[in-house]
């Protein structure tokens, strides 16, 4: 779906915009797959991640095993990864790129690049694009998953324990056939579509931190409260179903833990707000680019009003004040309503936001990178117990 202009402009901003199977066409040159839809794209990773692992791990008794590390299915961490967060990353990026095209627009459209800097606004977007189309970018990325999967093997392997990703040989743990497959296609698949992700998120950095240095048309009075880039909040609430993907990958290491050893979830209540914190920022911190020019746009404006409403003042008391004798029509007149509507713009330019987006746009975004920790939180609840009691109510009935 492609939101609407109302001009005609040389722009083209798709930063998500795929049209592949998750990008991989820049990787392997593909072409142009279009026929591979949201769902399709889902579904093959899935067939391409998941079901191998439980195929594999199913042949050699760890589907589900004789103890929780040891059962594939019962890895929390794993399931929650391939079969949540995986799908949300791959679903949301044709509809982010839209709306973040869309806003992108909005600066023209609105007239806040100046015609003086409309060649620079234009010139950073084709510069970020360029960025985004980079195959370069793609092979250092699959270079670098890859990387990671060879120190994983190298390094971790050997001081596992026991679970579905090793088996014991001659007294040391070895790769089990589906950890092969983990360390080989699933791990390295799900990092690059990640951190594939994570790249565009550093080049829409970019672009706004670009932009926030041009010298833009700002309004200290605009009825937004943000100098008429209050817009800008809107993509805090794009982001919310990949912030929940983010938490909930570490949610699911998190539940793991909780769940083989036992231990309490408001043990790691630093750990989560960090994740929360750092989840929320992400999407976030790239607005706060914009505080320079509504600080300075804050200052010129209670200049600019005070000097015009400092003036009206002294012309209404001089008029109203000083002046004896009766009154005329006071309701005729519109000395009292102009006086009115000027101080409450000067009140405007007072209360201007230094950051671009508000309380209630920025919830949303906190919200989902809250929720999958919540989830986790059930797990110091007794639920078997609770089931069990609910259960034993309603044979009472």
């Amino acid at each position: 779906m492609r939101y609407p202009t109302f001009n005609s402009n040389p722009l083209t901003f798709e930063l998500f915009e795929e049209g592949s199977f998750s990008g991989l066409d820049g990787v392997f040159g593909l072409g142009h797959p279009e026929f591979l839809n949201s769902r399709l794209k889902i579904t093959l990773a899935v067939l391409f991640a998941w079901v191998p692992l439980l195929i594999l791990s199913a042949l050699q008794g760890m589907a589900v095993g004789e103890s929780r590390p040891e059962s594939f299915l019962l890895d929390a961490s794993f399931q929650v990864r391939f079969l949540i967060a995986l799908p949300i990353i791959l679903l949301v990026p044709g509809r982010v790129s839209a709306k973040l095209g869309a806003i992108v627009e909005h600066f023209l459209n609105a007239k806040l690049v100046k015609e003086s800097e409309r060649e620079r606004f234009l010139s950073n977007v084709d510069s970020v694009m360029k960025l985004r189309r980079s195959r370069l970018a793609d092979w250092l990325i699959l270079a670098v998953v890859y990387v990671t999967s060879a120190l994983l093997f190298r390094f971790v392997v050997p001081n596992l324990p026991p679970s579905w990703h090793t088996v014991a040989a001659e007294g040391h743990p070895r790769l089990s056939l589906a950890g092969w497959w983990f360390v080989g296609i699933s791990e390295p698949f799900y990092e690059f579509v990640f951190y594939r992700f994570l790249y565009r998120i550093a080049i829409w950095w970019v672009f706004l931190w670009k932009t926030s240095r041009l010298d833009l048309r700002i309004d200290a009075a605009h009825p937004d409260g943000a100098g008429g880039l209050g817009f800008l909040g809107l993509t805090l609430c794009t982001f919310k179903e990949v912030a929940f993907a983010i938490s909930a990958t570490f949610a699911g290491g998190l539940a793991h833990i909780v769940l083989l050893t036992h231990t309490r979830v408001t043990s790691y209540k630093y750990e989560i707000l960090a994740v929360v914190i750092i989840t929320t920022g992400i999407f976030a911190c790239p607005l706060l680019f914009f505080h320079r020019l509504l600080a300075k746009a804050k200052s010129f404006g209670m200049l600019k009003y005070g000097t015009l409403w400092q003036a009206q003042q002294r012309q209404f008391d001089e008029k109203w004040m000083q002046n004896p004798g009766e009154y005329p029509d006071m309701l005729a007149v519109a000395d009292f309503s102009e006086a009115t509507d000027l101080s409450q713009i000067l009140e405007r330019v007072q209360q201007i936001k230094l950051i671009p987006f508000g309380r209630k746009q920025i919830q949303p975004l906190i919200i989902a990178a809250l929720l999958p920790f919540l989830v986790v939180m059930t797990l110091q609840f007794p639920v078997e117990d609770i089931l069990k009691q609910i259960l034993k109510m309603g044979l009472k009935f």
